[in-house]
Parts: structure tokens; C-alpha cells; sequence
């Protein structure tokens, strides 16, 4: 009485063998010959036909010996089988009568030359161990999986700001994700900033133990998805045993992941992290597929790797290897493509990785990405190229704005066409040449600079060649696109009326549903124009009517999410502007000026009395955020007076004087102290 035992295994560990083992020739005289045996295969299952008599046991009639390679050049040694042999001895029916493993000479069921796979292990000893309980992995490819150690699970719990109703926050949430080791002197482990954000704690688990450890963020860089963490235990990084062998003696001390330049095409990586669907390590393999500039954040496009391997929740934040016996890492996976398309994923390259550790180890924070000042478009027409002189066979990109406030406005005009950057050609399209074949937007060179360091560039203005260079920055956006790096949640309510400044994250809460993916289709023009313009003065913002919270005060009022550009006539500034006119203001009425012309308007004295009520009924503490409360300083106030002189048109003079700002009074002679008391003052 016979049974089949079906194994499945990897392609990769049977690439030796042409066709499964276990399958019988049908006679010697049509046996392939050995080199043909041994051509490479993919994706084939092995079958292995065990006794019922050795199943008594609960043990295979033949052990397979583990110390046998499955290199196709195998010098081994193996005697072939007889006629009388149990491997090719058959009935008389032609049915096999008895079929086994040798264990002497190495030989499967029928295969002649055929050495045995060393991935299974050793032979199994006899016992209550079932004969299908074969060991996946040998000692041998254990020892060489050294570098899947160092990746490490990641458990957080995050409570998240609420830019819609910013008075409060978000439920409290937990999420895991991955890290490895990239440190073990400084005790450094390198995970995604997405992963790790608005945690309130973190814990971290390796491989081969139960015990999670508390762990610290030690810097955080939201603009290029990055995190360093570190964990003070010496337990973590030692193991509960010590020992440097964690094959044989349980888990041992953490090795450190080294990091290798950005990957030729077509080079295969394997990425290993933590996904959901399972507690333990996963790893998924693909290739290089393609170099570009990449959205990390709303705020920055730096270089990325495209991958085929899968990427899912909880793989962010680890390893993407090049090479597992070396523990070479190409990048840290970090997201993947959605929608109608398959197969793509995005690590962060050891370019974009290194300039955050080295910032980090210079000034111990990260500030981000530099901006350049400007804006360009392609200059591909040869009418346009004509227009503005660019000499035949040259190549470059027209400068169409010039951020203000930024030093490049100093030193780029529009109009001129840019030709150089740092050292690079500007080609028509607005790409320069990053390695054979292979080409990147020119913003790619600007974003690898640090803030502070100096931009070299080659002009071409009025048909005149410059060169030219100034200091980077990062751009102050009039909208701010990230939390925690230009903007955090603020409000301030009046007579039920929500102000609050407008922002990215505030459009994702508010237009971008559970999926927090922003439509721009979905968001009112006049807000979704502020998106494009840049601040004309410092700490400028864009405030909005969020909503209207009801009462017989506010009656009649029902707009969500409206710009608002001016109160009693005086063009606002930003939310601190407004709440000081409105704390200031000595009007029987409050005047709101909203977009188009519109008007909201309050009886003062009936918001001033019943605005305690409102807050009351909607559980709201203070009718404004932590960040209003402060007075205001000295070049708050006379930047509210250039704006109102502006607006109302009046003297800068008097603006000064109804402001009632220090400067002014110093100017004037006067004593200070002689100034009535302001509202914020009480």
C-alpha cells in the first residue's frame, strides 16, 4: 500500500533541476543524460512517494541526507541503481513495488545521478514526528539570513490633529510598521516618518523574541519619510543570550544594515518588512524597474526607486535589500501605487536616506529640502526658443515666477532662461542627465543641496549669458502643505463663527473623506486658487470661515469654508490679525468681507455676551487656540499697520498711531508706558 507526500518549494531553492524529483525515467535506455538534469527550472513541485510500512514509524523510509549541494556543477559521487535495486526493482504488472529514498547512494525514485537538496535539513529522527514535517531551511541558508535579524517590527499608538474641528483631536489609533538597524554603536533604527508620526508611544519587537521595548523618536523628517529612532535597553540589542550565534543559540546581538548606491535597472531586491495578513517576517522579491522624482510629502518630489515587489500596510519603513548574505540595502520601502495598476512600489533611496542622516548629524534635527526660488516651465517651441534668444543648439527652461520672499528674487528674473544648474545642462524638457540613459528633472540637483548651502547657476537674460548663485531656503507656502513643519491646527470663534487658517492638511480633513486623498475637484475655486499664489509678506495666511455653529445670534448665516479677506474694511493679515481687531474692535457691529463680496455681519455686543453660551453648547473649552493667546509682538504690530494703511489707505503714519506701537511712540518721543491698555493685555 503506497501514499504520495507533496512538498511545495521555492523556484530559487530547486534551480538546479530541469524537472521534479521523484519522477521515474521510463526506461534507461530513453534517460536523459546528467547535464540535461540539471538545467534550471522554475516553480515546480517535488513529490515523494513514501511506504505505508515506513509511515508505521511515522518516519521516511530513507533519510535524506542535508550535506548533499544542489549546485548544478555537484562533483558528488553516486553509484548507479541495479535492476534488483528497491529503487527500479517493478512487478509484474509494471507497477512500482516498492519505492523509497536511499540513503546510501543519495538517488530519488527513479533518478539516476541526481543529488539530494541540502535546504531540507538534516534526516529527521525517528519518533512522533509525522513524515511530512520536513525542515524548509537548513542550517547552511539560515546562517546566511543573518541581515533578517536586523529587521525590526514597529507597534504605535497615535492620537492624530483634527484641522476640521482643531479644538480637539482625532481618536486614538494604533498601527505597526518595520525599521532595521542601521546603527548599533549609536543605537540608531531607521523607519518611515509616516509610520511613527503623532505617536504618543512606540514599541519595537525583533525577530525571535516575544518582549516589545519602548522606543524614542530622536528625529523625525516628515518632507523625506524619514525617522530615527533608538532604544536604551541593552537587552534589544544584545538579546536575552549574548551570543553571536543566533542560528544555534537563540537570538544574539543586532548586526547593522549597510547601504548601497541607487541600483542599476533590472537588479533584483527583496524587501523585507512586516506586512499586514501575519505576525511575522515577510519578504517579497522583484526588480529595479524604474528611476523618478517621487511625491514624498505635499511638499517635496525627491528621487525614488520603483519596484515590482509587493509593498503593502505595514511594510513602510523596511529594508529593501540588494543582497540578503551581505545585508546590502538599496533603500527603506515606503508606498506604493493605487489605483488601476499593479506591481508598484517606492523605496527611498540611500542618496535621499544620507542627506537626512547627515543633516541630522550636523545640527542633530532635520530641516528639509531646500526650494529654489522659482518656477519654470518647458521651453521645447522653436518659436519660443527664437523669442527669447536662446542660441541655436543650446537648450534650457523659461523662468515664469520668482518666489518674493525667497533670496533667488534677488537674483533670477522672469523671462530669463536657465541653462546650468550646478554644473549640469538644462534640456528643453527641464531634465539633466543623471546616468547613462537615464535622465532627471533638474530639480533633483536643487533638492540634494542642504538649506544654506549656495546654488550655482548659468542664465541666459536678453540674449546675455550669467552666472549667478544665492543662498537656499525653504519656501514659506501661503497654504502650508505638512503638519508639524509649517503648520499645526489653529482656530478662533467669534459669535459661532469658526476662523481657522487655511491649509493642506486642513483640505485633506475637510474634502479628502475617510481616505484623506485629497480631490482637487472637490475643493470651491476661490480656496483652490490660494493654492497657487505665494506669500507677499511674512506670516501670511489665507483664513476661511470653516462653519457656522448655530444660534439666534448667527441666524441666517450658512457658509462652510469661504475665504475671508477683510473685517470692518481692514484687509486681514492672518487668524492673529483677526482675533486682535476682534478683541480691539469698539464698532456696534462686526463686519466679516468675505470672498466676492460678501458679507457676514454681528451685533458686537451680542456675540461678545453670547459667545461663552455658543462654546458651551458645542463643548468647546476656549474660543481660540493655544497659539492666539499670546500678545502680539512688535513686528506683528507694525506689519498690521502696513496692511491696514494699505487697505484703508491712510498714511503708514497713522496706521502706526491707531496701532499704538512702541516704535511709533519712540519715534514720536513719547513714554511708552503712556499707551492704554490693550485687550490681549488683560
Amino acid at each position: 500500500m503506497m501514499r504520495s507526500l507533496v512538498v511545495g518549494h521555492s523556484p530559487s531553492l530547486l534551480s538546479g533541476f530541469e524537472r521534479p524529483l521523484g519522477v521515474r525515467r521510463r526506461s534507461s535506455q530513453h534517460c536523459r543524460p546528467r547535464s540535461a538534469c540539471l538545467q534550471p527550472t522554475r516553480g515546480r513541485r517535488l513529490r515523494i512517494r513514501v511506504s505505508a510500512a515506513d509511515s508505521v514509524n511515522n518516519t521516511p523510509s530513507a533519510a535524506i541526507n542535508s550535506s548533499a549541494s544542489i549546485a548544478p556543477d555537484n562533483k558528488q559521487k553516486t553509484q548507479p541503481a541495479s535492476e534488483s535495486s528497491p529503487v527500479n526493482r517493478r512487478s509484474s504488472s509494471g507497477t512500482p513495488e516498492q519505492s523509497m529514498l536511499s540513503s546510501e547512494n543519495g538517488l530519488i525514485d527513479g533518478e539516476d545521478d541526481v543529488p539530494r537538496p541540502s535546504f531540507f535539513g538534516p534526516s529527521m529522527p525517528s519518533g512522533n514526528q509525522p513524515a511530512a514535517m520536513i525542515s524548509p531551511l537548513g542550517p547552511e541558508l539560515r546562517k546566511k539570513s543573518w541581515a533578517l535579524r536586523s529587521v525590526i517590527k514597529v507597534f504605535s499608538t497615535k492620537v492624530e490633529p483634527n484641522y476640521g474641528q482643531p479644538w480637539q483631536m482625532l481618536p486614538q489609533r494604533s498601527s505597526t510598521a518595520s525599521a532595521f538597524v542601521v546603527s548599533t554603536e549609536k543605537r540608531h533604527l531607521l523607519t518611515n516618518a509616516h509610520a511613527v508620526s503623532n505617536a504618543t508611544a512606540v514599541y519595537v519587537r525583533r525577530p525571535g523574541m516575544a518582549r516589545k521595548f519602548r522606543a524614542q523618536i530622536i528625529c523625525e523628517g516628515k518632507m523625506c519619510d524619514l525617522a530615527l529612532m533608538t532604544v536604551e535597553d541593552d537587552a534589544f540589542w544584545l538579546g536575552p543570550s549574548g551570543s553571536t550565534n543566533g542560528a544555534t543559540s537563540g537570538p544574539g546581538p543586532l548586526k547593522p544594515l549597510n547601504f548601497v548606491d541607487v541600483p542599476e535597472l533590472q537588479v533584483p531586491i527583496a524587501v523585507a518588512g512586516y506586512p499586514v495578513g501575519g505576525d511575522s517576517l515577510s519578504v517579497t522579491k522583484g526588480i529595479v524597474s524604474r528611476l523618478a522624482l517621487v511625491r514624498y510629502s505635499p511638499a517635496a518630489r525627491l528621487l525614488g526607486i520603483q519596484i515590482d515587489a509587493a509593498i503593502n500596510p505595514g511594510n513602510s519603513g523596511g529594508p529593501a535589500f540588494a543582497d540578503l548574505e551581505t545585508g546590502s540595502v538599496a533603500g527603506v520601502a515606503f508606498s506604493k501605487s493605487t489605483g488601476n495598476v499593479d506591481n508598484i512600489g517606492y523605496v527611498i533611496p540611500w542618496r535621499v536616506i544620507s542627506h537626512f542622516y547627515e543633516e541630522y548629524e550636523a545640527i542633530g534635527l532635520y530641516r528639509g529640502v531646500p526650494s529654489p526660488g522659482f518656477t519654470t516651465q518647458d521651453l521645447e517651441n522653436p518659436a519660443q526658443k527664437k523669442y527669447f534668444k536662446v542660441p541655436e543648439g543650446g537648450s534650457g527652461v523659461l523662468v515664469v515666477r520668482v518666489d518674493p520672499l525667497s533670496d533667488a528674487a534677488g537674483v533670477i528674473k522672469e523671462n530669463d532662461v536657465l541653462l546650468e544648474v550646478e554644473g549640469f545642462e538644462v534640456a528643453d524638457d527641464g531634465t539633466v542627465e543623471f546616468r547613462e540613459d537615464e535622465r532627471l528633472e533638474y530639480g533633483h540637483v536643487i533638492r540634494s543641496q542642504h538649506v544654506g548651502d549656495s546654488l550655482h547657476l548659468r542664465l541666459l537674460r536678453d540674449g546675455q549669458e550669467l552666472c549667478v548663485k544665492y543662498t537656499l531656503g525653504l519656501k514659506d507656502h501661503l497654504v502650508p502643505l505638512v503638519h508639524g513643519v509649517d503648520c499645526r491646527p489653529s482656530y478662533y470663534i467669534m459669535g459661532g463663527l469658526v476662523f481657522c487658517p487655511l491649509s493642506s492638511p486642513f483640505l485633506e480633513m475637510v474634502f479628502g473623506g475617510t481616505s484623506r486623498r485629497l480631490r482637487r475637484s472637490d475643493i470651491p475655486v476661490p480656496v483652490l486658487s490660494a493654492l497657487n499664489k505665494d506669500k507677499v509678506r511674512r506670516q501670511q495666511q489665507v483664513v476661511v470661515l470653516v462653519q457656522v455653529l448655530a444660534h439666534e445670534i448667527n441666524s441666517g448665516y450658512k457658509y462652510s469654508v469661504v475665504p475671508v479677506e477683510s473685517f470692518n474694511g481692514v484687509k486681514l493679515h492672518n487668524l492673529r490679525h483677526l482675533a486682535a481687531l476682534c478683541d480691539s474692535c469698539l464698532e456696534p457691529f462686526l463686519n466679516f468681507g468675505l470672498e466676492g463680496g460678501r458679507v457676514v455681519t454681528l451685533d458686537t455686543s451680542e456675540a461678545v455676551q453670547h459667545s461663552p453660551e455658543v462654546l458651551k453648547l458645542n463643548a468647546i473649552a476656549a474660543d481660540r487656540s493655544e497659539d492666539l493667546r499670546q500678545p502680539p509682538t512688535e513686528e506683528e504690530l507694525q506689519m498690521w499697520a502696513e496692511v491696514k494703511a494699505e487697505s484703508m489707505k491712510i498714511p503708514r503714519e497713522s496706521a502706526l498711531r491707531e496701532q499704538g506701537t512702541s516704535s511709533f511712540l519712540e519715534d514720536e518721543g513719547e513714554d511708552a508706558d503712556g499707551v492704554d491698555t490693550l485687550p490681549w493685555d488683560s
